[in-house]
């Protein structure tokens, strides 16, 4: 659906065209498109000329001679057209324009969603479709933030707020999307747990996203263009809105996506982080440093407890996923059989786009398994060796990191039976943010009684 942006560049195209022109006859033919009084809207017109094109919000203004206003809304994909050619008519034209000297205007519509109706200069901005819209959103004064932070304080998804036409109008599904990625706020987080400062920054970040978007002639997003031939180039910087999948700039996850009050919403939910999630406690560091210890001590404490690697097996055994990742490596796969696990992670070594690809599979349905668990229990602890790496930081209010000396983590890893021959395994510079405060430092040097104090102080805090 246009937004706020897409409407604005499609008067800026439609004034130079029309404004002067005279209307010789108006054909309509999709009745549906009227909302006034059909047999009065086209007799009307006749004879009048149009002396300007202005907007509020999405809705569209034609003001004719004779004090007459068109109230227009293009709804999903309506589009007005102007062209001298001279059979006008396609096969979604609603209505048509006929002006004197020739040119026409009209308004095409694949989902018969748009709307018309004809009212006067004194009656159009009390129409109740235009009385009931809130401020401009890109035109937010410092006398209107008390009625947007009161009506944004609401026990409902902060991302249906912004939809909402009656608080601030004309931000839409894309620029909800943007707005709230800019802001760093989730699209689930409720309005009334929203601080009034955060509210003001959405404000604010709207105001810059929808001048920069309107500098840019909006977004062509999927059918919707301004005009025919003409398309915005605002869809050329979203950072987030429709980028499922890619990474996000700022920290290197992909892109979620949901649905909020029935439309698709795009997040980053490491930079926009869902707060009634963060409950579990993640634990992680280098092979051989006690990660296992440590979620047998907090399963003993009561915490609900995950291996993310026996979790990962399973999925592994799944007769789609195995399939799936047997297409992904061009080899057979089956993670029972070490010759064949072998040969896969010969495969990913020495193909670094094979594996990136595996990974892109396998995370995402380990992020949903993990997810599940988390909303389930009221106390879960997760031992998740590749956490930052799959940017699963989101989900955990405690992240405990183990860390171990090289000699300490070569004498575990012989008593379990391992071969430290390789260099690779004893990887104890272990990376992370080391500013996120949800992480916690515990130092493992064999001594169970000293990691378990450190786990309790850490419970307990």
């Amino acid at each position: 659906m246009p937004e706020l942006p897409e409407v604005e560049t499609v008067i800026n195209i439609l004034k130079p065209l029309i404004i002067g022109k005279e209307v010789k006859k108006v054909e309509v033919y999709y009745d549906r498109l009227i909302q006034s009084d059909i047999n009065v809207f086209g007799p009307s017109l006749v004879d009048k000329k149009i002396l300007n094109v202005t907007r509020y919000g999405k809705y569209i203004f034609i003001h004719f001679s004779g004090d007459l206003v068109i109230i227009s809304h293009l709804r999903m994909e309506g589009k007005f057209r102007y062209t001298t050619e001279q059979n006008p008519r396609k096969k979604h034209t609603s209505a048509m324009f006929f002006f004197k000297d020739g040119s026409f205007l009209a308004f095409d519509d694949t989902r018969k969603f748009g709307l018309m109706f004809l009212t006067t200069e004194k009656e159009y901005q009390e129409n109740p479709m235009i009385k009931k819209l809130g401020v401009e959103a890109n035109k937010v004064k410092d006398e209107d933030l008390p009625f947007i932070i009161k009506s944004l304080h609401k026990n409902k998804a902060i991302k249906e707020l912004l939809l909402d036409q009656t608080i601030m109008t004309g931000i839409g599904n894309i620029y909800a999307d943007e707005t709230l990625y800019a802001t760093k706020i989730h699209p689930l987080t409720k309005g009334k747990d929203i601080s009034d400062e955060k509210i003001i920054e959405i404000t604010k970040n709207a105001k810059i996203i929808l001048d920069k978007a309107i500098e840019l002639g909006g977004s062509t997003i999927h059918s919707f263009h301004p005009s025919e031939g003409v398309d915005g180039r605002f869809q050329e910087v979203l950072t987030c809105y429709g980028r499922e999948g890619d990474l996000c700039p700022n920290c290197g996850t992909r892109f979620h996506k949901i649905f909020v009050g029935g439309r698709g919403t795009t997040f980053c939910p490491n930079c926009q982080v869902d707060h009634s999630l963060e409950k579990a406690i993640g634990i992680t560091g280098p092979i051989g440093s006690g990660k296992s210890e440590t979620l047998k001590y907090l399963a003993k404490l009561g915490y609900f407890s995950l291996n993310c690697d026996e979790i990962i097996h399973e999925l592994y055994r799944e007769p789609h996923i195995k399939a799936k990742i047997s297409s992904i490596l061009k080899a057979p796969f089956d993670i029972d059989n070490r010759a064949l696990v072998n040969n896969a992670k010969a495969i990913m070594i020495n193909n670094k786009d094979i594996k990136q690809r595996v990974e892109n599979y396998i995370y995402p349905l380990l992020e949903e398994k993990l997810i599940k668990e988390i909303n389930d229990h009221e106390k879960v602890a997760i031992e998740v060796p590749l956490l930052f790496k799959a940017h699963f930081e989101y989900m955990f209010k405690t992240i405990i990191v183990l860390q171990i000396s090289k000699e300490q983590q070569i004498k575990n890893l012989e008593k379990r039976g391992d071969n430290v021959s390789s260099s690779k395994k004893l990887n104890s510079d272990y990376a992370y943010d080391k500013n996120n405060p949800k992480i916690k430092i515990v130092t493992t040097n064999g001594d169970l009684e000293y990691l378990y104090h450190q786990i309790d102080e850490i419970v307990n805090a």
